[in-house]
């Protein structure tokens, strides 16, 4: 593991003095490095690292509110299934019952309790060196399923000198292990799938777990071909889909496409579905079971967020199997034994093109057109591009516009733990991950005050944000009418005091750009943005609250 990312004092001040400061340019080399930077912005960096390249970093911070600030980030590395590690310091043993300044002890915050209420499995306090060594490998065994941990790190132990631990090698990449197929569960969807699916009609869900194998667009346009099924997808599962699978229906849930809710709510019991990787979120599903006749999920997770006993049987109303191993193995086995039988199936629906029903309506005056802009900027990203949605309209709007995934940019929304703010940090460290790809953000101003005070550290990193700045929290603008209709829009306490954004980024060391209401200057912006050596770049986009674009079937759930 390479990269760190955190801020020094009180407790780690000794681990600290072990590692190189990062510079920027990164040199490459392979020796561990530390980025400084603010706590909330530094527990985000290792889910974006882990996106943009399967590889692990770590999120250090010291005790009390760094540690607060910094598994804001863990708790979206569990809701996402994301693998990181946050190193934390406790309290000397010696100091409980003398008020230690960031008491960590049960007399004050109870940090242990806390995070093993948070992370039961994924909590390790290394107090004992004899025991260091089988601590480590547990941890990195809940690393190889998606999970993040913690190491907690008292000073007294640590400051023994240990056996350097035998570990065997680990790649910590993509495939989350174990990496071997399930022949049974393989064998059985094999022998009764095509039976149980004669006649029936077929959808597919293709989810975030799938969307960590590189190869998927590939197999799902194979798979919708073999099966005749037309294919939804979740924000994140968007990137397991090719653009030209001609059974894209596109995105299901917050935000998703009219046409996708339509067929998803025509689901019923003799339907089969088949979910690459399971999305039980309120974002994909909504509270709802699956209606169908049969579900079968294809997994390589043992307890992913959401299941219970490793399943999710209790989300649908039928029968429930599970097809584990790597999903692009797995599925790859399986295509090439179903393309072969010929199965007999309803035809597919016609492909159509535009996914949408609804009549957006214009914004007002001054602003831009959020559609249209999607529309344009979508026909802009240049190859091997990484975008990360944060807590905005952005994460809501993007996907209805666009409706289908782009072949030249990977789009991630960490909306589960929906923590304003974390697109920064993720964005961080997708560049530090890849410095050779071109990052982009897309935050609401509301976001932005979360992160603000970061912006120096990024500088030079050559990440380009856009800020979307209609002087409110757009979400809350737009629901709050369904939520609490009979209530005036000043109890909403959704407007926000106008910031010269520009001016911001400029005195941290950034470029700025205005984007015009008539977007006449986006194409440039987005020219800037692929040119080689440029320091980061904020581009304020004047937006209309107002202006629905992409649903939020949460709103009627508050």
């Amino acid at each position: 593991m390479r990269h760190y990312a955190g801020v020094t004092g009180g407790g780690v001040i000794h681990l600290l003095k072990h590692l190189e400061p990062m510079v920027v340019p990164d040199d490459g080399v392979e020796r561990p490095v530390f980025f400084n930077v603010g706590e909330y912005v530094a527990g985000f960096i290792p889910l974006g690292y882990y996106l943009a390249s399967g590889k692990i970093s770590a999120a250090i911070a010291t005790t009390g509110a760094a540690t607060r600030l910094l598994t804001c980030g863990l708790s979206d590395a569990k809701l996402h299934n994301i693998p990181a590690i946050y190193l934390i310091p406790l309290s000397p043993a010696d100091t409980r019952y003398r008020a230690p300044l960031q008491d960590t002890s049960a007399d004050g915050a109870d940090v242990v309790a806390q995070l093993r209420a948070e992370l039961p499995s994924g909590t390790f306090v290394l107090n004992d060196p004899d025991s260091i060594e089988e601590q480590l490998e547990e941890a990195r065994k809940q690393l190889d399923q998606g999970s993040p941990i913690a190491l907690l790190m008292p000073p007294e132990a640590l400051g023994k000198v240990v056996p350097e631990p035998v570990l065997t090698p680990w790649r910590g990449d993509y495939a989350h292990k174990p990496n071997r197929i399930d022949h049974g569960s393989l064998a059985h969807f094999l022998a009764e799938f095509p039976r149980q699916s004669a006649g029936r009609r077929v959808i597919v869900l293709a989810g975030e777990e799938a969307a960590m194998y590189p190869y998927m667009p590939v197999l799902t346009t194979r798979l919708c071909k073999a099966l005749q099924a037309p294919i939804v997808w979740s924000i994140n599962g968007a990137n397991a889909v090719a653009r030209n699978n001609s059974f894209g229906f596109g995105y299901l849930g917050f935000g998703g496409n009219d046409r996708a809710m339509q067929l998803w709510k025509s689901l019923g019991p003799d339907d089969i579905v088949i979910t690459l990787g399971f999305c039980p979120d309120e974002y994909t599903l909504n509270f709802s079971d699956i209606p169908a006749h049969t579900t079968w999920n294809f997994t390589n997770l043992t307890a992913p967020y959401g299941s219970v006993g490793g399943e999710f049987r209790h989300r649908v109303r039928g029968e429930y199997f599970d097809v584990r191993g790597p999903i692009d193995q797995v599925l790859s086995e399986a295509i090439g034994r179903l393309e072969g039988l010929q199965l007999q199936r309803p035809p597919a629906p016609a492909f159509v093109a535009d996914l949408n029903d609804r009549k957006i309506l214009p914004p007002r005056a001054g602003t831009i057109d959020i559609a249209r802009f999607y529309q344009e900027i979508d026909c802009q990203w240049q190859s091997g591009s990484i975008a990360f949605d944060d807590v905005c309209l952005a994460y809501k709007d993007r996907q209805y516009v666009t409706q289908r995934p782009h072949p030249n940019v990977r789009f991630h929304s960490l909306y589960r733990g929906s923590a304003m703010g974390g697109a920064l940090g993720a964005a961080i460290g997708a560049k530090l991950a890849k410095p050779e790809a071109t990052v982009f953000a897309f935050m609401g101003d509301g976001c932005f005050r979360l992160i603000a005070g970061c912006l120096a550290e990024a500088r030079s990193l050559g990440l380009v944000l856009y800020v979307l700045d209609n002087g409110a929290l757009g979400i809350m603008v737009q629901g709050l009418p369904v939520v609490i209709p009979d209530y005036s829009s000043d109890r909403y306490h959704s407007d926000l005091y106008r910031i010269d954004f520009g001016s911001m980024a400029r005195a941290c060391g950034w470029t700025s750009r205005k984007l015009m209401p008539d977007l006449s200057n986006l194409a440039e912006i987005m020219r800037e943005s692929y040119s080689p050596g440029h320091p980061s770049i904020l581009v304020e986009v004047p937006v209309d609250a107002e202006q629905v674009v992409g649903q939020n079937p949460r709103a009627n759930n508050l």
